[in-house]
């Protein structure tokens, strides 16, 4: 009825095993400072967009 192994782990394990490898790691850190730096930018274009009209340009 049940062929898997019981030494076998589940899916979640094996997807975060295979998660935390390094270049794994790698990817995601590079991924998360290419988001960051975005919201970051867009934060900075937002704000001058509600303060534009307040400068003396």
């Amino acid at each position: 009825m049940n062929d898997v192994p019981d030494d076998r782990p589940n899916m979640a394990d094996r997807f975060f095993q295979k998660l935390l490898q390094p270049e794994n790691l790698g990817r995601i850190l590079r991924w998360a400072w290419i988001i960051s730096l975005l919201m970051l930018a867009l934060g900075y274009i937002i704000i001058f967009t509600k303060v534009r009209h307040l400068l003396p340009i």
